[in-house]
């Protein structure tokens, strides 16, 4: 392997192509800053190690935010880009950087809460050509796929780590604990680049901030950014972080800290080649297009990076597991398939969508990734591809 000198010495032209085309984790002049208490660490936040983008056009957006204690970083009231105009409003724990805010998203499958808020405001005078003009931003509804709307409810991101997701048990999961330790290492089994001083993870899909807890007590992230639709699952992890599990992980983890983003997996807000880890536990198969939501987090992958997630196989897997080979149950997985809302939606309506390994495979490469791995007991199966590193010149010489 040819050798170049770097900042640490001799490292291979491969490794030093990884350290180059990684972007830089210093806010850059005129985005995002971050203004940190003096009596606090000068380590980076996240909002300096990831720079976040508008929903709408992708321009990097700049705004202001006060670090005042504690893990999590609070955002700021507003947020605007220069650009396109769009505009957000967080909340007190949160980044809002999806298109439809909440109350866009129609939790019901009746028109009937719709007719009546328009009578109301008609009865409210505010059907005034000039208020309506105003209020054309909360007019728009969107109907989401019965799944994703599951996870917008209050009831379901407060039973999620209090029963609900232990029950996943019965797949084969292996309880919490044991999947970090398998993410733990993949990640470093899978490694193609010298690890950064400062590394950053992504947990999309994060629910109630499970898996995001975690890799916020390693220490091992300098940056741990947690995403989910659901406004919902949000406030609950931020409860989670905060009320019942105190700021404790602030003192355990020096120099990490956590975002709490509300996003949509197909329209990542964050620069192309931010992160080195983007982790999906138990989320694929809720996505509403997958192949949207794979591709968008190769986009922000960096080079060598790794997407490591978690799903359900379909019924006949254990099956095909112990048969040597999934290709004898193809059948099976066709027919399930089938009956769960894919040729008869009008009978079964739509469910979860389970998976074969195949299908996980060939997804993860039409999307750019290679070095498919998946460990898998049951029905659980645990699957990590990486995103290719730049290649030296004398390992495509040969190849050829």
């Amino acid at each position: 392997m040819a050798k170049v000198l770097g900042r640490g010495g001799l490292v291979d032209r491969r490794a030093a192509a990884c350290v180059s085309r990684r972007p830089s984790l210093v806010a850059r002049s005129g985005r995002s800053r971050a203004v940190a208490s003096p009596s606090r660490r000068t380590a980076l936040r996240p909002i300096e190690a990831v720079p976040m983008t508008c929903p709408v056009c992708s321009e990097v957006l700049d705004f202001e935010v006060k670090s005042e204690g504690g893990p999590v970083v609070g955002p700021p009231e507003k947020i605007a880009c220069s650009s396109c105009k769009y505009e957000a409003t967080n909340t007190s724990s949160f980044f809002d950087l999806t298109i439809l805010p909440s109350e866009a998203i129609d939790p019901s499958s009746q028109l009937g809460p719709s007719v009546l808020d328009a009578f109301s405001e008609l009865a409210q005078g505010q059907a005034k050509s000039g208020e309506a003009s105003k209020a054309s931003s909360s007019s728009y509804r969107e109907r989401n796929w019965s799944v994703s709307q599951l996870f917008q409810s209050p009831v379901i991101s407060y039973v999620y780590e209090r029963g609900w997701r232990q029950g996943f048990d019965w797949a084969g999961f292996p309880g919490a604990d044991e999947e970090f330790g398998i993410v733990n290492r993949l990640y470093e089994e899978t490694r193609v680049c010298d690890p950064a001083d400062s590394e950053a993870v992504l947990d999309v899909s994060c629910g109630t901030g499970l898996f995001s807890r975690k890799f916020l007590k390693s220490g091992k992230w300098g940056a741990v950014v947690a995403s989910d639709y659901s406004e919902n699952m949000l406030n609950q992890a931020y409860d989670f972080l905060t009320k019942e599990e105190g700021t404790s992980p602030a003192a355990e983890a020096e120099g990490s800290s956590l975002m709490l983003v509300r996003a949509d997996v197909g329209r990542l807000p964050f620069e192309s080649k931010t992160f080195d880890l983007v982790h999906a536990g138990a989320a694929i198969h809720c996505w509403p297009t997958p192949s949207m939501g794979i591709s968008e987090i190769c986009r922000v992958l960096k080079p060598g990076g790794r997407l490591i997630g978690s799903t359900f196989l379909l019924s006949a897997s254990p099956l095909g597991q112990r048969l040597g080979s999934d290709a004898l149950v193809k059948p099976f997985f066709e027919l399930e398939k089938e009956f769960s809302g894919g040729l008869l939606p009008g009978l079964t309506g739509r469910s979860y969508r389970f998976w074969s390994e195949d299908e996980l495979r060939s997804l993860c490469e039409l999307c750019g990734l290679e070095n498919f791995k998946v460990e898998r007991e049951n029905r659980f199966i645990m699957f990590c591809a990486t995103k290719p590193a730049p290649r030296s010149k004398d390992e495509s010489d040969a190849e050829v």
